[in-house]
């Protein structure tokens, strides 16, 4: 196994039971720091419903983490934050308050993906943040380039629409407004599926990349979570990759800060330095859950020392929930799925490095701590960094949980 350096300061995000993750993690020249939020070392929240005072403190813990693995805010390549809509008068407010306690400046900044939820799992936190960095193993600064088009998102100056170092592209998430700032499509789900499409597109192609090098996909609908709903947009957005498409993440959601938006999607993709295409090893493990319709993506995908797993459900081969309504069944069904997926490279648990949790909540802490001991059981200790995250529903009715991975070799 490659090695790995964890930082894990003492007393940081403290949610009042043990956990078995790493609030950071360097391997390679990758660096991957879970969900920093305002909670303190007695579980509350400092600056409860204050999202500006409570972007500030995760940016700052976020700051820490790299810090203790030898990296900065200039070595970032993609922040994903999670708040809850209302909290801020708009988006603008959280990607200045980023910008300015992270202090981006002169190197093109990072990618962003910006996700509203409902609610949070403490009461009175309003955002949550993660991120991804890249650091020489020496130490030292690795070269970046940064793509944006006219009518890209974010339109923030701190911000890059698309990053690339080395091999590896993040692109910001992408909704469908046009180079004005106006909507397209209203209300389409369908419709405004193809415009992000042409956009991430075409981020890609100002990289040296395209579709077909995405390793991972993750998107966000506006809709009630039923296949029906979600069906026609993700056929619409399948037809973009060709087989073996990227692992992909598809979550429900019940609005983004412009009302007429209905997604957010983003990609991660790896070409080589060359401009050649890389290798890709694809699994699907024998009896694992499928979609009721089909679509490109597969359940791992290995591109060189990398491993991305796609959300991992209680689901049936024919798209079935198994478990309805049971939340720590779901959970443990869907940590053997990832156990399946990871057997299929030669690798187990331990290997993982960055785990994202979706689950259905709204009972707040109870809903986390449902799933999240169960999680622990089948992580090493110190295990991966997390993040979780409560939605409303999720893209299946009676699902609970979902949950996506990155492994390393």
């Amino acid at each position: 196994m490659l090695p790995r350096r964890r930082f894990h300061p003492d007393g940081h995000l403290d949610i009042g039971i043990p956990l078995r993750h790493s609030h950071g993690i360097a391997c390679g020249p990758m660096i991957f720091v879970g969900g920093q939020a305002d909670i303190g070392g007695d579980s509350t929240v400092s600056a409860p419903d204050d999202i500006v005072a409570q972007t500030r403190i995760a940016a700052r813990d976020l700051l820490a983490v790299l810090a203790g693995l030898g990296a900065d805010a200039g070595d970032l390549v993609k922040i994903t934050g999670f708040y809850v809509i209302g909290s801020a008068p708009d988006e603008r407010e959280i990607l200045d308050t980023l910008a300015e306690t992270l202090g981006l400046g002169a190197r093109p900044g990072p990618a962003v993906t910006l996700v509203p939820i409902e609610t949070n799992c403490f009461d009175g936190l309003s955002i949550e943040i993660e991120a991804i960095a890249m650091r020489g193993q020496n130490g030292e600064r690795l070269a970046r380039a940064a793509n944006w088009i006219a009518d890209g998102a974010p339109g923030h100056p701190a911000f890059s629409q698309a990053i690339r170092v080395g091999e590896m592209v993040f692109t910001s998430g992408q909704t469908a407004e046009d180079a004005a700032g106006a909507m397209l499509h209203p209300g389409s789900l369908a419709a405004q599926s193809g415009v992000v499409m042409d956009k991430l597109s075409r981020l890609l192609a100002g990289l040296g990349a395209d579709l077909q090098d995405a390793v991972k996909s993750n998107v966000f609908n506006v809709e009630p979570g039923r296949q029906e709903d979600w069906k026609e947009s993700a056929l619409i957005r399948a037809a973009h990759y060709r087989e073996p498409g990227p692992a992909a993440t598809g979550i429900s959601i019940t609005r983004l800060s412009d009302p007429a938006a209905m997604l957010r999607k983003d990609v991660i993709a790896m070409r080589g330095a060359d401009g050649s295409r890389l290798h890709r090893e694809a699994v699907w493990p024998t009896g694992h859950w499928d979609w009721p319709v089909h679509m490109p993506y597969r359940h791992g995908l290995k591109v060189g020392d990398l491993v991305f797993l796609g959300g991992q459900v209680s689901l049936t081969e024919k798209g079935e929930v198994i478990d309805p309504g049971d939340i720590a069944a779901q959970t443990h069904r869907s940590m053997q799925m990832i156990g399946r997926v990871l057997a299929e490279f030669g690798l187990g648990f331990e290997h993982l490095v960055k785990v994202n949790t979706f689950y259905a909540g709204r009972e707040g802490q109870a809903d986390l701590y449902r799933n999240l001991g169960v999680r622990a059981e089948y992580y090493p200790d110190p295990g991966p960094v997390s993040t979780g995250i409560p939605f409303e529903y999720l893209a299946y009715e009676d699902m609970l949980i979902e949950i996506d991975c990155i492994a390393m070799v």
